[in-house]
């Protein structure tokens, strides 16, 4: 059964992390309204670019060791990749395509790979099918029998279901996810109204006007900065908010309900599985404000705790005069202090141990996103597969098992 507080953890941390980009001032509330109308895309193609680094310090001589090896080829990591997408404005049919390259380091050579998804899900039973060209590094690992293949197909037909397990109702799991968008999206407006953080960190950088096929265009530019306090200090506003508002709680017992429905567990047989999920609807609406002081008081243990670098989270949107978003750009900068880590765990008898990690780790992200031809005509052409260039997901699965010993 799914846990029911996996998914008001789920539920929570939407709300949470949709806030991040929302607020009362007028610059949160303008790009949350482009998240908004961004959702509303029904074709478009997307370039990604990826890289990674990472720095250590205060390192014990085993981490060091490991570091040497290891920080050469993350260090060089790039990720590239190019996504198409076509979809009807109900969302039911839908076509994707991504290719991916990556660059470990200095390899000699990227491995690349790409991905199809062919969804059709407008009927009682819905048609999802995937094919994945398989990275040659990884190809040339796979049992003899599937050696000279390119392509491994999924296919949700072939999917095997799990005995006692809730079965996933794919038609209502296509209404929900038509239905709860522009509810989610409604909810995030009312409730962007009185979300009012001390902390500023949405601003509108100013607009630019270009010509572009003899036409005069406008885009508008937006910056999300977080630093480590202000990071902080929004986690504890952010939790003190939703447990007194009473909307949120409304919303995430709606959002439970229909997950349920979805999974069907509502409808199981199982006494045990619908008590405990009765009695988490029950006790939802006294527990919600309790359950969020109780969290915000356990983050007062890591304020000390360095989460983000120096340099913090920052992140600049770039929306067009249609209202959608066309650029993503930014960087982030984490931290990883594994003694104080350790510590916080309750293994601070051990931390200093010579078996246990000493190491503070800094990890950089880089990253740049481009949306263009933004509803406009994509074409996505699936690969031709048969039992000679392709196999079933299925097929390792089989390998698999037959391989496990008997118990």
């Amino acid at each position: 059964m799914i846990k029911i507080k996996k998914v008001v953890a789920l539920s929570m941390g939407l709300i949470m992390t949709a806030s991040l980009v929302t607020g009362c001032s007028n610059s949160g509330l303008e790009l949350m309204n482009a998240f908004g109308k961004s959702q509303t895309i029904t074709s478009m193609q997307s370039k990604t670019d990826i890289s990674i680094k990472v720095s250590g310090s205060n390192m014990s001589a085993q981490e060091q060791e490991m570091m040497n090896a290891t920080l050469p080829m993350i260090n060089g990591m790039n990720i590239s990749m190019l996504t198409k997408i076509n979809q009807n404005k109900e969302k039911t049919v839908s076509k994707m395509q991504s290719d991916i390259n990556l660059q470990l380091g200095k390899t000699p050579a990227p491995i690349n790979m790409s991905v199809w998804a062919d969804v059709d899900a407008a009927g009682d039973k819905p048609v999802v099918n995937e094919v994945i060209k398989i990275p040659q590094l990884m190809a040339s690992q796979f049992p003899k029998e599937l050696q000279g293949k390119d392509y491994m197909v999924m296919n949700l037909a072939d999917m095997p279901s799990s005995e006692g397990m809730p079965q996933t109702d794919y038609k209502k799991l296509m209404s929900f996810s038509k239905e709860f968008q522009p509810k989610f999206l409604d909810f995030m407006v009312k409730y962007a109204k009185q979300f009012n953080p001390t902390t500023d960190y949405v601003k509108h950088l100013g607009g630019q006007g270009f010509l572009e096929d003899n036409k005069m265009k406008s885009t508008d530019t937006y910056e999300v900065t977080l630093t480590d306090k202000s990071f902080k200090e929004l986690m504890h506003y952010t939790l003190n908010n939703l447990a007194k508002n009473t909307d949120a709680m409304n919303f995430v017992k709606e959002y439970m309900t229909a997950i349920m429905s979805v999974c069907d567990i509502t409808n199981t047989t199982d006494k045990t599985s619908k008590d405990e999920l009765n009695k988490a609807f029950d006790n939802l609406t006294t527990q919600w404000p309790q359950g969020l002081a109780s969290l915000d008081k356990s983050l007062n243990s890591i304020d000390k705790l360095k989460i983000l670098g120096d340099k913090g989270i920052k992140i600049r949107y770039t929306i067009n005069e249609d209202g959608y978003i066309i650029n993503e750009k930014g960087n982030a900068e984490f931290v990883v202090d594994l003694p104080n880590i350790i510590k916080l765990t309750g293994n601070a008898s051990k931390a200093s141990s010579i078996s246990n990690p000493t190491g503070i780790y800094t990890i950089a992200v880089d990253f740049n996103t481009d949306m263009t031809n933004i509803n406009g005509k994509v074409d996505i052409v699936l690969p031709k597969v048969n039992s000679t260039n392709s196999f079933n997901y299925t097929d390792i699965m089989k390998m698999v098992s037959t391989e496990l010993p008997i118990k």
